[in-house]
């Protein structure tokens, strides 16, 4: 799986809710997601929007197989906070029979925006067995405490 390229325009966009996150601002549901540089080891944080889905946390990538996935991938530890407050978390990829229905919230959840509704296929009224054809298109992570 290659990583989809982002256009200079979504790069330019993406830097506002940085901003405003790193600020301690809030912007709706979403987070800075702090990794480690899976080469460097170094801090990198990203502005990311997790899901409340069936009683529990969720983080997709709507992009594919990003530089933050492929970090959470080396090292399931990550921390999400704003502003100097962040809370160590382990996310654990998911990739079971619950991936589609998971998709189908966040594709329902963030619809409106407009990268989001580019980047699936399927629509947010599609059966959960639609999404089933885009599971390996956008990786996703439940969200537990660190510990």
């Amino acid at each position: 799986m290659t990583t989809p390229s982002l256009s200079p325009r979504m790069i330019r966009l993406s830097r506002i809710p940085h901003l405003l996150l790193t600020c301690g601002l809030p912007v709706g549901p979403l987070v800075l997601l702090r990794t480690r540089g899976r080469h460097s080891g170094l801090p990198r944080t990203v502005p990311v929007a997790t899901l409340r889905h069936d009683g529990h946390q969720w983080l997709v990538s709507p992009f594919g197989d990003t530089h933050w996935v492929r970090n959470l991938r080396a090292d399931g530890r990550a921390e999400l906070g704003r502003g100097h407050r962040f809370r160590p978390v382990r996310l654990v990829e998911v990739d079971d029979d619950r991936k589609p229905e998971i998709l189908r919230a966040y594709r329902r959840a963030f619809g409106l925006v407009p990268f989001v509704r580019d980047a699936f296929d399927a629509g947010a009224d599609d059966r959960p067995q639609v999404f089933a054809i885009e599971v390996h298109r956008h990786p996703a992570f439940l969200i537990q405490p660190a510990g």
